[in-house]
């Protein structure tokens, strides 16, 4: 089951084995096709959470707005909110081999010129478990 770890203000973690993120890309993907605004995925939320400060309560995916937007809300809901066309792009970050080694990784956060993700965003590392 992934797991959702964070720091105020530094980043986000979200680890798992390969074909658990395969499958939240998926329910990413699938959510793009539908009139839906957002989906819940579920999480650990029995994970310790060091070296990162907090465990998440949850996980949403929010299709609304233009640039994908990171954030946390005050109960501890990691929130990936964007456009059809940015969490799509979104997706292609979740994109490991079944082959990729524990520790294997991506970041996925705001740089200048970069007009997909918010400034504002809290960035993500996703991570092979």
């Amino acid at each position: 089951m992934l797991t959702v770890c964070y720091s105020l203000h530094e980043a986000i973690d979200i680890s798992g084995l390969p074909n658990e993120i395969e499958e939240f890309r998926q329910k990413v993907l699938g959510l793009l096709k539908t009139n839906l605004e957002r989906i819940q995925i579920e999480i650990d939320k029995t994970v310790n959470s060091k070296p990162w400060d907090f465990a998440a309560e949850g996980l949403e995916v929010i299709q609304n707005g233009e640039a994908v937007r990171v954030s946390v809300s005050t109960d501890r809901i990691v929130k990936i909110k964007g456009s059809k066309e940015n969490l799509e792009k979104f997706t292609s970050f979740l994109e490991f081999e079944e082959s990729d080694a524990s520790g294997t990784h991506r970041h996925y956060e705001h740089y200048e010129g970069n007009e997909c993700i918010t400034a504002d965003s809290i960035p993500l590392i996703i991570e092979i478990k």
